[in-house]
C-alpha cells in the first residue's frame, strides 16, 4: 500500500506511519532534494534524534536527485521529462538504499511526485514536503483573518500552483494568495547564503511579490517553500524592511517534516542514538558549495558537515 503525505486528506496515513515509526529501534531515512536545500531537513532530523533517543540506532544518507551539475529540473521546459527523470531518480535511491522512509526535502519533487510511476507501486513510505507546506499556511491564515501570504518558490513550485490548489481546498480565498517564482534563487543561496548577490536577488524578488498585493493593509506573512531558501535567514526580513513592508511571520516548512517521526510513547524510555549521517551525489558538487554549507552545519550539528565535506560521488545512483 503507498503511503504517500501529499494530499490534504492525509492524518490517517500521518498516524500509520507514526505507529510504524513508535515501535522501530533501528531505522533507515533517505532525504533527497534537486540539490543541498534538503540538508536542513537532516539537520533537523539529526538534531531530534539526539534530543528524543527514540530509536537505538539511525542511519540518515541525503541522496542528492539532481541529474547533470549543469543543468537542473527548473531548467527543463518540458513537465514529462522533469516527473520521467525524477521517477528514474527515485527509484535508483529506493532500489539502492532500501529505507524504511523517503523525505522528499524538495518542493520542486514534490509537486512532481504524485504523476511518477514510482508513486503508484513503492512500499516505502514517501513523506513529501508539500503538505506540510500547505497546512502551515493554513493555520496561520485560519488563525488570522486578516492576513494575505506570499508563497515563494522555484518555476516549477509556483506554475504547479499546488500551494494554491491545495489552500483554496481548505477554503482559502485566492485573493488572500500570492505566488511568485524565484528564477535560480537556490543557486545563489547554496554558493553564498548571506551574500550581497543573494540579498539583491531576494531583494527583486520580494518587491515583484509586493507589486501583485490587492490589500497591502493586512498582515502579511511569506512562506519559503523551497528548502534552500530558509538559508537566507533574515535576508527576507531585511528586504521586506527596505520595502517598507512589515510581516507578522516567516513560515518555514522545512523544519515540520521530522515531526512525523517523533510521535510520542508513553511506553518507550529514550536512550542514547547512535547515530550514522551520509551524504551521496550523482553529480559532483562545486567545492564552494560544500564549503558554504558545510560552514552552516559544523557547529550545530557536526556529524552532517562531516558527511558533507566527505561526501560520496556516486554517479550510478540512478540513470535517466
Amino acid at each position: 500500500m503507498l503511503m504517500s503525505v501529499f494530499s490534504s486528506n492525509s492524518q490517517t496515513m500521518k498516524n500509520n506511519i507514526a505507529k510504524t515509526a513508535d515501535s522501530k529501534k533501528k531505522i533507515k531515512i533517505v532525504v533527497t532534494d534537486s540539490g543541498l536545500g534538503g540538508l536542513s531537513v537532516v539537520e533537523d532530523i539529526a538534531l531530534k534524534m539526539k534530543k528524543y533517543g527514540l530509536y537505538e540506532k539511525a542511519e540518515i544518507i541525503f541522496a542528492n536527485a539532481l541529474f547533470d551539475a549543469n543543468s537542473g529540473y527548473n531548467r527543463l521546459t518540458d513537465r514529462k521529462e522533469k516527473i520521467r527523470i525524477f521517477d528514474k531518480a527515485i527509484s535508483g535511491i529506493e532500489k539502492t538504499y532500501k529505507s524504511d522512509y523517503i523525505f522528499i526535502a524538495c518542493n520542486t519533487l514534490s509537486v512532481l511526485y504524485p504523476e511518477t510511476e514510482f508513486s503508484k507501486h513503492t512500499k516505502t513510505k514517501v513523506i513529501t514536503i508539500v503538505d506540510y507546506g500547505v497546512n502551515l499556511i493554513n493555520k496561520y491564515l485560519q488563525k488570522d483573518k486578516n492576513s494575505n501570504v506570499i508563497i515563494f518558490g522555484t518555476k516549477t513550485t509556483v506554475a504547479e500552483d499546488t500551494y494554491g490548489k491545495l489552500l483554496r481546498k481548505k477554503g482559502i480565498d485566492k485573493n488572500r494568495i500570492v505566488s511568485q517564482a524565484c528564477p535560480e534563487l537556490q543557486e545563489y543561496i547554496e554558493r553564498d547564503p548571506k551574500g550581497e548577490k543573494t540579498f539583491k536577488m531576494i531583494s527583486k524578488f520580494v518587491g515583484e511579490a509586493l507589486n501583485k498585493l490587492k490589500d497591502n493593509d493586512k498582515d502579511l506573512y511569506i512562506s519559503l517553500n523551497c528548502t534552500h531558501y530558509g538559508y537566507a535567514g533574515n535576508l527576507w526580513e531585511k528586504a521586506f524592511k527596505q520595502n517598507n513592508s512589515k510581516l507578522s511571520g516567516v513560515l518555514n516548512p522545512n523544519y515540520e517534516m521530522s515531526k512525523i517521526l517523533f510521535q510520542k510513547n508513553e511506553q518507550q524510555t529514550p536512550s542514547e542514538t547512535e547515530l550514522k549521517i551520509s551524504v551521496v551525489s550523482k553529480v559532483k558538487l562545486a567545492e564552494k558549495n560544500i564549503n558554504s554549507m558545510t560552514n552552516l552545519f559544523k557547529s550545530s550539528c557536526p556529524e552532517l558537515a562531516k558527511a558533507l565535506k566527505n561526501y560520496e560521488l556516486k554517479q550510478d545512483l540512478f540513470s535517466y
